[in-house]
């Protein structure tokens, strides 16, 4: 008999609602009135975006894989970038709290990341930039 098929779950999907309701759920000023979303938005920006991009990443196992995830904050503005600073450093220690064995869950581990570190662009907000490497568990088809 063959290996059943494997499916992972949509893991852009899974951070931008896990880092909705994380953010929600902190105290800090900063993590108030955050919009998450796995895109820019064509017009205005709100006042605290974190964008979610999923880069992908190799299989490593019939059901395992391991995923690159770029983490967009964007806040404040380039003359004073505190919210995006506060803000990238809060989501960046919340990756710690990602994986669970929660079957609702697809994330096992955080392998690695990089970053916080700025983005110097042509826009009006500050930008703040970190990578996630994540251990992805799929689920049989």
């Amino acid at each position: 008999m063959s290996d059943p098929a494997v499916i992972h779950a949509d893991l852009t999907l899974f951070l931008v609602n896990w880092y909705r309701d994380a953010l929600a759920a902190r105290p800090e000023a900063v993590c108030r009135d955050v919009e998450v979303d796995n895109r820019e938005p064509k017009g205005d920006f709100p006042a605290r975006l974190l964008v979610i991009r999923n880069d992908g990443g190799p299989d490593t196992s019939i059901l395992t894989g391991r995923r690159n995830v770029g983490l967009s904050v964007i806040a404040g503005n380039e003359e004073n970038p505190k919210d995006a600073e506060d803000l990238a450093a809060i989501v960046h220690a919340l990756r710690t709290q990602i994986p669970s064995v929660d079957a609702d869950n697809p994330v096992a581990a955080v392998l690695g990341s990089l970053g916080p570190y700025e983005v110097n662009e042509s826009q009006p907000r500050a930008r703040r930039y970190m990578t996630l490497t994540l251990s992805v568990v799929g689920k049989a088809l």
